[in-house]
């Protein structure tokens, strides 16, 4: 296409970049002497239908008339392939930008407030972009003015979306700025926008995103279930107010639009402005606004684990694993555990490539899929069939197309049958799996087709659920499917002490922080449940900082570590049957238990909240047995009043 004089004036000169829908090349108006920039787009969907939508939102995106947005020119179609005439910029895109040099919070106070002005512009034209990513700003250089905020691609990204569903293709990239209603697919406005900025301004801040994993459904997950966003150090309060405002899950509790924003943004930009900028030179520019030398908490993660090196203890659980997928013929495992107790953050473990390398002899010919079902309630076959071949694409790198297929079990069949011919093993991991056993969409014949997969070819699954499948169906037929009896159960249980005592030491030691010389008054507050040592010692570690000067003030930590784990304590509590509940009771009042029962202690001291001593049964935690007590009181009242009403009652003529 270079050399091309596209309508007799545009000259295409040379390409300048390239996308997942588009080339971008850098022209030249030979009548008007003005450089330009051509978008040729890669035709989607049905020729006609799409280049009539084309040319209607080109229109659109052509009355947009503000400085900080991109103007379109012109546009056409070349060869069959329809593109745009834009305004040129000549700059680089913040994702390039933040990407070579860290910015200064003026220079992101500048930046962002320019956004914010321009989009505000935009939203009151009626147009949301969809597609507010790093990559679609850019800054002019132009010489002897100060940049200016570029933004481009307004509605094209809907126009790209609906085409490529219209062909089934496969999602391109990460989602990183996807809010959640649109990973949910719902009905979007312009709050779809705010959350993108707030995820590019997270990022130039803080130089990482606030959402981060390894693979498309690891990220989706965790823009749906992530709530603790981290931020770098000396950040100031104005700046975190702003962003976690734009992050919020509900778009409802979102900042209601870019001028609500630009308003405290333009405040963050007069004091910045006061800043000499040359004093800042550290990752994020920003420790000119340190309250206190404060070192990062590595304990704040209460959801999934993302990063291998995150990742600590269930060495056992993760060499059975992986002898188990890497066997001649790969076995299907049922990861069983409560809640809390670090399922997804297993699976996320073994669906990583650098620890399928680490641990399989047969990495290379394997595939793996990561499929998430929490909180989607609307999943059927088709859907279902529909992430695995996007699953499929992914991992082979675009090779193939599977996406492009008909959403049948048919066609799953033939393409597990293609994949087996090439050599291939297909792991199928699946968190939460009992969102399908219990789903009415999902009948017996569905669960007959995944075992007859299994026995067929080189297919495995491994699923988490919080208790063994067949007793989390939706009905008989599907219990007593076949199915589940191609799984080995594999129980996720507390740590062990070795295991407690890493995830202890390992973070705090890397932040400067150690926290092994408190190791055991940790274990004695959380016991060995995973998650609850990670919030005792999140708070021990913020303790520490805060007073480094000072012994440890237990009374205050275990005030703090009570606020927190008293409402996930609550909700086990609640899911108890009467039988656990009088045991622990009887326990923590150091009472014996009922002989009768003494199947209820096994399966409590399982499940990590009591453990045997010399013969005695007594509780892992100080703090659940103080929650237990404090149950005991609260039923013994309750018992009390209704007896004495019950005794006024009998007592009245």
């Amino acid at each position: 296409m270079i050399g091309t004089v596209l309508q007799g004036k545009y000259k295409v000169e040379r390409k300048i970049g390239e996308g997942g829908f588009a080339k971008v090349y850098r022209g030249f108006h030979e009548q008007l002497k003005r450089t330009v920039a051509i978008k040729v787009l890669e035709e989607l969907g049905e020729r006609s239908r799409f280049k009539s939508r084309f040319l209607r939102e080109a229109v659109s995106m052509g009355q947009l008339n503000h400085p900080n947005i991109v103007t379109v020119y012109d546009c056409a179609e070349y060869k069959g392939q329809p593109y745009l005439v834009m305004e040129y910029v000549n700059g680089p895109t913040l994702l390039q930008l933040v990407g070579q040099r860290s910015l200064a919070l003026p220079q992101i106070s500048e930046i962002a407030v320019q956004i914010c002005q321009e989009m505000s512009y935009a939203h009151k034209q009626g147009i949301i972009h969809r597609d507010l990513s790093l990559r679609n700003i850019m800054l002019s250089e132009e010489e002897h003015h100060e940049p200016v905020v570029k933004i481009l691609d307004f509605n094209l990204a809907k126009l790209l979306h609906d085409a490529a569903h219209t062909t089934g293709k496969a999602m391109m990239g990460t989602p990183y700025y996807m809010a959640p209603e649109q990973i949910r697919n719902e009905t979007v406005d312009g709050r779809v926008d705010i959350f993108a900025f707030g995820v590019g301004l997270h990022r130039m801040v803080n130089g990482r995103f606030p959402f981060e994993a390894q693979h498309p459904a690891a990220l989706m997950y965790l823009v749906l279930n992530e709530f603790e966003i981290e931020f770098a150090d000396g950040v100031p309060e104005s700046m975190r107010d702003v962003i976690l405002r734009c992050l919020e899950k509900d778009p409802r509790s979102r900042a209601r639009s870019f001028d609500e924003l630009l308003a405290d943004l333009e405040s963050i930009r007069k004091e910045c402005r006061k800043i000499d900028t040359a004093v800042s030179n550290t990752l994020t520019g920003l420790d000119i606004f340190a309250e206190r030398g404060s070192k990062r908490n590595p304990y704040l993660n209460r959801v999934m684990i993302k990063h291998p090196s995150d990742f600590f203890g269930r060495k056992a659980e993760v060499r059975k694993i992986y002898s188990r997928l890497d066997a001649p013929h790969p076995q299907s495992i049922s990861v069983v555990g409560e809640r809390r107790i670090g399922k997804s953050s297993l699976l996320n473990y073994i669906y990583h490539p650098k620890n399928r390398k680490r641990n399989m002899n047969n990495h290379q010919n394997s595939i793996f899929v990561y499929l998430d079902f929490q909180r989607d309630v609307d999943f059927d076959m088709p859907k279902f069939i529909h992430f695995l071949f996007n699953m499929f694409s992914y991992e082979m790198n675009g090779e193939s197309q599977y996406t492009k297929r008909e959403e049948t079990l048919d066609q799953l069949k033939d393409v597990i049958q293609e994949l087996h011919g090439k050599g291939k093993r297909i792991i199928i991991l699946m968190d939460e799996f009992e969102s399908i056993t219990r789903n009415k969409n999902f009948d017996e014949r569905f669960f007959s087709f995944l075992r007859s997969l299994a026995n067929s070819y080189r297919v495995a699954y491994v699923t988490s659920s919080y208790e063994e499948l067949q007793f989390m169906c939706h009905n008989k037929d599907v219990s007593d499917s076949p199915f589940f009896n191609i799984f080995s159960n594999l129980p996720l249980r507390p740590f062990q002490h070795d295991e407690a005592l890493e995830l202890i030491s390992v973070p705090s030691k890397t932040e400067a922080v150690p926290l092994e010389q408190h190791a055991d008054k940790i274990i004695e507050l959380a016991g060995y449940f995973p998650f609850f040592l990670q919030i005792a010692c999140s708070n021990v570690f913020e303790h520490l900082v805060d007073n480094p000067d000072a012994e440890p003030d237990w009374g205050e930590i275990t005030r703090s570590f009570v606020e927190e784990v008293y409402p996930h304590y609550h909700f086990v509590w609640e899911r108890m049957d009467g039988a656990a509940q009088e045991n622990l009771h009887r326990v923590a009042a150091g009472k014996p238990t009922n002989k009768k029962l003494d199947y209820v202690n096994e399966d409590l001291i399982r499940r990590g909240y009591l453990r045997e001593s010399n013969g005695r049964l007594e509780f892992c935690s100080t703090v659940c047995r103080q929650f237990v007590l404090e149950q005991k009181q609260k039923r013994d009242r309750k018992k009390s009043f209704l007896g004495s009403l019950f005794k006024r009652r009998q007592n009245q003529p």
